[in-house]
């Protein structure tokens, strides 16, 4: 039986699109043998690496996006920018800490805390700003190897900082404190984490994007110019390494974008509507070979 592998790309809520694909992959019982995720793809791959069923997966992610909502997470500067803070923040506003408290207390409802509790090995990237390099948090080191030599490799590590380190979004979410890092969103690297998943030595691989072709129309909104810019950074990125899947499943989000905080669900929709036209080729990816298609190649 071969190994399947699926990369989730980062992209806030328009990562909630990618639930759907993990639902059908679910109901199809076609098993995963490992799982990538960055930024929001984390949280997504996460949650459903601790091995819940699907709907409850998808039932986490909304009520993380209403505690999201509700308290302004994403839209309420910390006040450790204030002067008189002894805490301060660096390179963002928003403090990180409180997506990692909110990802916590859902964590512990289903008894998971450490990255090595999760069932499906799970792969998280995120970046030293310091140096630079390519930090890979990894619940099963001991089936993983690095596909490059300065990549750092973290496994004794809670499983919410882990994500929160993937999700600190430069400028927005404040860089990540860690021993002697500054860290932050895994898409600075790699935001299609291809190459992380195949660390785990999969046979096939699927890879999940989320970006579209309309012209960009929210130029008076400081988050919605950040998410543009970064969208614009990574399509071509994400389009060219997801043409080195097996199945590349790309979701044109184009009309939401990645802090808008309240449209999971159309999101969740979308991806629902699109994985239609991709269960056959899921579907092949866990077929036997015939022994003149071996033959062959």
């Amino acid at each position: 039986m071969a190994k399947i592998g699926i990369a989730l790309s980062g992209g806030g809520i328009k990562s909630f699109s990618q639930l759907p694909i993990l639902a059908t992959l679910a109901n199809e019982n076609i098993n995963l043998s490992a799982i990538a995720g960055t930024s929001m793809g984390s949280v997504i791959g996460a949650l459903f690496a601790t091995g819940i069923p699907a709907d409850d997966v998808i039932r986490i992610s909304m009520e993380l996006e209403k505690e999201i909502n509700d308290k302004k997470i994403l839209m309420r500067p910390s006040s450790k920018l204030l002067p008189f803070s002894k805490e301060k923040l660096v390179a963002g506003f928003v403090d990180g800490k409180d997506l990692e408290d909110a990802l916590q207390r859902q964590l512990e409802k289903i008894g998971v805390h450490m990255l090595s509790d999760v069932t499906i090995p799970l792969v998280i990237p995120s970046v030293d700003l310091i140096t630079g390099k390519t930090i890979l948090f990894v619940s099963h080191p001991e089936l993983y190897s690095k596909q490059n030599e300065d990549e750092i490799v973290i496994s004794d590590i809670e499983l919410a900082k882990a994500v929160r380190a993937s999700c600190s979004f430069p400028f927005v979410i404040a860089a990540m404190e860690y021993q002697d890092m500054l860290l932050v969103d895994g898409g600075v690297t790699q935001n299609l984490p291809l190459s992380a998943l195949k660390g785990y030595e999969v046979d096939k691989t699927i890879a999940v994007t989320m970006f579209g072709t309309d012209e960009f129309k929210d130029t008076g909104s400081l988050l919605g110019v950040a998410s543009r810019v970064l969208d614009i950074m990574q399509r071509e990125f994400d389009r060219e390494n997801g043409s080195k899947a097996d199945v590349h499943i790309n979701i044109p989000l184009d009309k939401v974008w990645t802090f808008e905080i309240g449209k999971g669900q159309e999101t969740i929709d979308l991806g629902a509507k699109e994985v239609q036209g991709y269960v056959q080729d899921l579907k092949n990816l866990s077929k036997e070979k015939s022994w003149w298609e071996k033959l062959w190649g």
